[in-house]
């Protein structure tokens, strides 16, 4: 990804123009996404030309793919609020509720169209129960150490920036 793609705007008033296909071999790019990757930025794209963090310019996360087709993906909220009870079970649903709108995450399997660069996450379970059985398709691209995932979502363009964690060793 190069800097003119981001700064560029599509015939989409005000949204980036959304990525292209890396110039990768199917073998090349599942090989390239394998391994974790930490967030580093998650951005709203609004037509209007504004910009929005959904859980914050802090917010964490945590995006993996396994060799063997898994994937999982968590994202939320920095510094999310304990909550006032020993279990979830105990937790009132108002504020289980407020606290489950600071968090996403599903899990499933992956699969490549490195002609298209997409990733489809085909997710089999989900903190929203909706994305449960659905495939979610991202454009993919690299520049160094990060991955970008991008998809349309209603007239915005969400585009998430991950770095990967480390080459396969465990930290400390």
């Amino acid at each position: 990804m190069s800097a003119s793609t981001t700064a560029a705007t599509s015939g989409r008033t005000g949204l980036p123009t959304p990525l292209s296909p890396p110039n990768m071999t199917q073998a090349q790019a599942i090989a390239a996404l394998i391994g974790g990757w930490e967030l580093e930025c998650w951005t709203s794209y609004h037509p209007d030309g504004s910009e929005s963090h959904p859980f914050g310019r802090d917010a964490i996360g945590l995006i993996m793919y396994s060799a063997d087709g898994h994937m999982s993906c968590h994202l939320s909220m920095a510094n999310r609020p304990l909550l006032d009870a020993p279990t979830m079970f105990d937790v009132p649903d108002a504020d289980f509720g407020r606290s489950l709108r600071a968090y996403s995450g599903y899990f499933g399997t992956f699969s490549v169209d490195a002609a298209a660069g997409v990733v489809t996450h085909h997710v089999t379970g989900a903190w929203y129960p909706n994305f449960a059985t659905i495939d979610q398709p991202r454009r993919y691209g690299f520049a160094g150490d990060l991955l970008y995932l991008e998809a349309e979502v209603g007239a915005d363009l969400v585009r998430i920036a991950w770095r990967r964690r480390n080459a396969g060793t465990l930290a400390g």
